[in-house]
């Protein structure tokens, strides 16, 4: 039998760097994983803040192998053999159905923001088969006993009783605690009996997978000779959406020559087969077709991906022994790139509340606070996302919608970076944020409900949006140079804190 202070079930990205963390502060640490990598995943988009965690993680614990994935240029000075994307920012255009492209005066269909000032500061697409793999090799340098190819079950009395078998043969572990870093799979609240949380604001699901020789949009563009002169950035270099009459599209480019593509589309899932959905939505886009005519799908070899309602979540996100990380706490979508930039946010969180208060007569406190604050961020991104849905398919509306979401990351950046503050996860714990955020989607769904919805009206609309968000607007959203092209959004580069 062996004995440790914790197990963490899951080896993704996030349950191995919450193991070599746990180890560096001197907890004895298992992981544990049904698979083996390398394998396909999706959560690819990195944003400004997952860098600026990653890269204050990294140092504060002494893991400098991680601080080259914080920016593009890093990554391919320190690690050009690991395949990733660059991510200048946020791109979005407006599709209407059985048409091509339009570019419209003031770039009236286009919305471009920029997170950094070069290619070489840019953030980046992981291409997950290659990062997790990374970092589950790390892992098995350092002192934490790793288990890949391992079924397990438990038992819970004083401590965690965990049994399994690995390539034929019999493990038995006790844990003191338990981390559940399974995403979806969610085994520690399954076998807990925890409820789970069903009232979300979004309602969405999605068709994606991995595809070779997809055409690059700006090549569309030149093609109808739409002029990108006023574009910020390469629109490809970018987590880039389609935004569609009913949902949106992701296109995330690596530079292995693989493009990470999924419809995400608003309401219950479709009847028919993915294949089918899939196809029925690029006969209905034929601007996307083109992307598509040469393409073929890559990963997964089951096929494309379509599961049902993306939403998903738990009633409790840790107890005195035991804990989720963010991906298991919950789900809501993937429009605003959002995943690990809060996973690692959790990550963070946990690992000091297990350093500070292990042991302690305030443990079980901060636990309850871990799981509070993290129910706290997965609501607020109901919120935000929620807010952009209701706007289809206005996309004046819907681009103030995204404003929301840019207000909340460039705050959020600001405490964290310049004020050495924090805060929850996008400033879920700003009251008066979520008070407004909160108005705004009631005012684009009583809009979206009239039969004919008034242009005035619409502009009214925006006006207020800014006029909601000036607390928290300090990187001059609303009033860029150009219409809709944003060329600089994020907080100042300073030093961790």
């Amino acid at each position: 039998m062996q004995q440790f202070d914790v197990v963490i079930l899951g080896a993704g990205f996030g349950g191995s760097l919450t193991a070599l963390l746990l180890d560096r502060i001197g907890f004895s640490v298992a992981l544990i994983d049904r698979g083996r990598h390398p394998r396909f995943a999706i959560g690819e988009s990195s944003t400004p803040i997952a860098g600026y965690l990653l890269q204050s993680l990294s140092e504060q614990y002494d893991l400098p192998q991680f601080q080259p994935f914080c920016k593009y240029g890093s990554w391919q000075q320190s690690y050009s053999g690991l395949a990733c994307g660059i991510k200048r920012g946020f791109s979005y255009f407006s599709q209407e159905p059985n048409q091509s492209f339009l570019a419209q005066p003031d770039h009236g269909s286009e919305l471009l923001v920029t997170a950094n000032l070069s290619d070489e500061m840019a953030d980046t697409h992981w291409y997950r088969a290659d990062v997790d793999l990374f970092f589950a090799d790390e892992v098995q340098k350092s002192n934490v006993v790793y288990m890949d190819q391992t079924e397990v079950s438990f038992n819970r009395s004083n401590v965690w009783e965990i049994a399994g078998k690995r390539n034929g043969e019999c493990i038995d572990l006790r844990a003191a605690f338990l981390i559940d870093a399974t995403g979806a799979a969610g085994i520690v609240p399954h076998a807990l009996g925890i409820k789970h949380q069903t009232e979300f604001l979004t309602n969405s699901t999605a068709i994606y997978g991995h595809f070779e020789n997809v055409t690059p949009w700006a090549e569309i563009l030149d093609a109808r000779h739409i002029n990108r002169s006023d574009y910020p950035f390469d629109c490809d270099h970018s987590a880039l959406h389609h935004v569609l009459n009913e949902g949106w599209m992701w296109q995330l480019r690596f530079n292995n020559g693989i493009t990470s593509a999924g419809f995400v589309l608003d309401g219950e899932q479709k009847t028919g087969s993915a294949e089918q959905n899939w196809r029925q939505l690029l006969e209905r886009y034929p601007a996307i077709a083109l992307q598509f005519e040469g393409a073929s799908l890559v990963a997964p070899e089951s096929g494309l991906v379509f599961p049902r309602r993306l939403q998903r979540g738990w009633k409790m996100c840790a107890g005195v022994d035991w804990a989720l990380l963010p991906h298991t706490a919950g789900f809501i979508d993937p429009l605003h790139s959002t995943g690990i930039a809060h996973t690692l946010c959790g990550i963070e969180r946990l690992v000091a509340a297990l350093e500070k208060s292990w042991g302690k007569d305030a443990f079980p406190q901060a636990m309850s606070d871990y799981s509070t604050s993290v129910q706290t961020e997965l609501a607020l991104i109901d919120e935000l996302v929620a807010g952009c849905y209701r706007s289809l398919p206005h996309f004046d509306l819907f681009a103030a919608s995204t404003m929301f979401y840019f207000a909340a990351a460039t705050h959020f950046e600001h405490l964290r970076c310049r004020e050495g503050e924090k805060p929850l996860f996008l400033c879920a714990d700003d009251v008066h944020f979520r008070y407004v955020t909160r108005v705004w989607m009631d005012r684009v769904a009583s809009i979206q409900q009239q039969t004919d919805c008034d242009e005035n009206e619409i502009r009214q609309a925006i006006v207020d949006a800014e006029s909601l968000l000036n607390p928290w607007n300090q990187v001059g959203l609303f009033h860029p140079a150009v219409p809709n092209m944003y060329y600089y959004t994020a907080a100042p580069e300073s030093e961790p804190r």
